[in-house]
């Protein structure tokens, strides 16, 4: 898909730059402004033309996450400008250190062969707290997708709401999402729809004010993903074997980078499912079981 990497006005002080990432953009006045979110470290020199050509002054970034899609740019940025970084505790803790977050996902110290791409630019300077946020701008937690990750409304209620859903493109050619808490993102999907008729930017879906379709879309896939899982579990299997169905069940190509990012979802599902007592868990011959309990 191409992008133009335009600037569309979108309602009062509030507007957003097209491209793989949605990018917030909101003008404290005629001249200072606030990006939500920076793109990658290739998109950004994009967004920073749109900076430019507007004969913009970015005051701050406000992250959403600590993924590199989201906080990739954040270092050009802060090289070319003056912008404070702004981001929530956890995750201003993650963008200190990618390694941190490859590890987050792996579960342990991470092979060499896991693209460090998937993650941010590591950043020495001041990272600030939410506390920082322009008086017009308002976070708001969105669990799920990634630990700490937020949403931004602006005072002309307009709300950017991340990666809390994904495109029907992108589910349709991925399958399965990267999730932290399933429901936690579960929780953030209804909160989403709550907002319906209001103008709401994804990160990676068509801004819109009816958000209830592309909900549904989401929640649906979530729910697919676990039916798959009960239904294999009608057997014992490990964390690795219900990986596995699931790159078959989708015909995914298995990569280190999927392999990291799919189990780390897969596990979260398991974790949801033996909380929710849908499933069991237990150990034998040394490893960790779990089965349908129906």
């Amino acid at each position: 898909m191409d992008f133009k990497y335009e600037l569309h006005h979108l309602k009062g002080n509030s507007y957003y730059i097209d491209g793989p990432t949605n990018i917030g953009l909101y003008k404290l006045n005629e001249k200072d402004i606030v990006l939500i979110d920076s793109g990658t470290n290739e998109d950004v020199k994009m967004i920073y033309k749109v900076i430019l050509e507007n004969h913009f002054n970015l005051k701050y970034i406000i992250d959403t996450h600590s993924h590199a899609d989201h906080s990739g740019g954040n270092l050009f940025l802060m090289k070319m400008t003056d912008a404070k970084v702004i981001a929530s505790k956890i995750e201003r803790a993650f963008l200190r250190d990618s390694k941190l977050d490859i590890g987050f996902l792996y579960g342990g110290y991470p092979l060499d062969e896991f693209d460090n791409k998937l993650m941010h630019i590591d950043e020495n300077k001041e990272i600030y707290s939410l506390d920082m946020i322009p008086k017009n701008l308002k976070s708001f937690k969105l669990p799920g997708h990634h630990y700490a990750m937020i949403g931004i409304k602006t005072d002309d209620d307009v709300y950017y709401v991340a990666d809390t859903l994904g495109s029907k493109e992108l589910i349709d050619s991925q399958h399965i999402l990267l999730i932290y808490n399933v429901e936690g993102y579960l929780d953030s999907l209804n909160y989403i729809e709550s907002l319906n008729g209001n103008i709401i930017v994804p990160s990676h879906s068509v801004v819109t004010t009816n958000i209830s379709s592309i909900v549904d879309f989401n929640r649906k896939q979530i729910y697919e993903i676990i039916d798959i899982i009960l239904l294999y579990l009608k057997d014992e299997h490990t964390i690795e074997e219900v990986t596995s169905h699931i790159f078959e069940k989708y015909n995914l190509k298995i990569s280190y980078n999927k392999y990291m990012l799919i189990t780390s979802t897969i596990r979260s599902y398991l974790a949801y499912l033996s909380n929710k007592k849908k499933i069991v868990n237990y150990f034998k011959d040394n490893k960790l079981y779990f089965k349908n309990n129906n």
